[in-house]
């Protein structure tokens, strides 16, 4: 399905392009983007693509910000994940007061929210609000963030409180400052996305700071657009993690197409370039590689058409969308993995390209929106079974 995007800002994330490039290796060795990168990401107008115009963003169609994100995350992967967590952060707070999105977004360059979504940390109902307690992996941009995002499960004692049955969850969002974050970020790849453990104790979230985490909602007056009404699997998920998938999956392609002319395999004398194998391999991975990528986009436009139209999806459509993501990451994985083992010998070594787009790959595919177990959560909704992914009725 044919959707106009916005290429002048397309054009704009094009430009950022050698800056981000000369940062990827201090920000890869860092665990966090430099400094002129996040700068120059605020400046562009592509950490508030999700942000209502009403509080200075950009609000953007989701396919557009989709293919901004690919095109950030070209040059760094890492950079393309800061992506994801600003504009999830911009586009969530829809759930709460207009008060408390004023209060948040009143620095147009100054409120990234880290996230933890999972699993909940401990959370008690007092007077005014609620006071969380724990520990949670994967806050991504926590020593940039102004903001800390996390899910509370609501205690009574030593027990869930229960509601038809289901445990009770909410979602706090709290300064960054009262939160402690645990530099617990040493992974195998994406290591420039600072994805910190965030630990909180005891710690009082006014009442106007939180919403429960449950599908309706009535928005703010700030996020009445047709953008808000999108699914959480369409604008956290898809616009957000098979873009940055495919970004590492093409230059993987294009780094072996570049070596391929100058790489004999051990034992051979005849170039990479004419041995059968090897294009064999490329072939199927451009293949691939363009199949998981218009799943992604056709996905989009029409999730965005329907939207538009004043459509409510079904959770079919919903477990599409998140079909199409998995597809798209589990892809990008499978021929970065084709390209790496193309590189040979070779791609083992820290300065080989290839052998950063391996570890970052095999990151992305973990993620657990998007994980390889994400494909029965699909295929449960399929055969009119209750999936076991809560979130795709958002």
């Amino acid at each position: 399905m044919e959707h106009a995007i916005d290429q002048a800002l397309v054009s704009r994330a094009r430009e950022l392009g050698p800056l981000i490039r000369r940062h990827a290796a201090e920000a890869e060795q860092n665990r966090r983007l430099s400094k002129p990168v996040v700068q120059a990401l605020h400046r562009g107008g592509m950490t508030r693509m999700f942000l209502p115009k009403s509080l200075g963003g950009l609000e953007t169609d989701p396919v557009t910000a989709l293919r901004v994100v690919e095109e950030i995350a070209s040059y760094d992967s890492a950079a393309g994940w800061m992506l994801m967590v600003s504009n999830s952060g911009a586009w969530f707070p829809a759930r709460l007061s207009k008060a408390t999105v004023e209060e948040m977004f009143r620095d147009p360059e100054d409120w990234i929210t880290a996230t933890a979504f999972q699993p909940p940390v401990e959370a008690r109902e007092v007077d005014g609000g609620y006071r969380l307690t724990g520990q949670r992996p994967f806050a991504s941009g926590s020593h940039e963030a102004r903001w800390v995002c996390l899910t509370g499960m609501v205690m009574d004692g030593p027990q869930p409180r229960m509601t038809n049955g289901i445990p009770e969850l909410i979602v706090g969002v709290m300064p960054a400052k009262d939160v402690e974050i645990v530099d617990t970020w040493q992974g195998l790849g994406m290591r420039g996305t600072d994805s910190c453990d965030v630990s909180v104790k005891d710690l009082f979230v006014p009442r106007a700071f939180t919403c429960p985490l449950v599908p309706p909602f009535e928005p703010n007056e700030h996020y009445l657009g047709p953008l808000y009404r999108m699914p959480v699997m369409a604008t956290i998920v898809l616009a957000s993690l098979p873009p940055v998938a495919l970004a590492i999956a093409r230059n993987a392609i294009e780094e072996v197409r570049t070596l391929s002319s100058k790489r004999t395999p051990m034992g051979s004398m005849v170039p990479l370039r004419d041995r059968g194998v090897a294009q064999a391999r490329l072939g199927r991975a451009e293949a691939m590689h363009r199949s998981a990528r218009a799943l992604t986009y056709d996905t989009m436009a029409d999730v965005w058409q329907r939207t538009l139209a004043g459509e409510t999806l079904s959770l079919e459509h919903k477990a599409g969308i998140l079909l199409a993501a998995t597809h798209a990451a589990q892809v990008g994985a499978e021929v970065t993995d084709m390209m790496f083992t193309s590189g040979g010998s070779s791609a083992v070594f820290t300065r080989h390209p290839l052998e950063r787009l391996f570890r970052d790959a095999q990151v992305v595919r973990q993620h657990g929106f998007v994980s390889e177990g994400r494909f029965e959560s699909c295929a449960q909704v399929m055969l009119g079974l209750e999936p076991d992914l809560p979130l795709l009725h958002f």
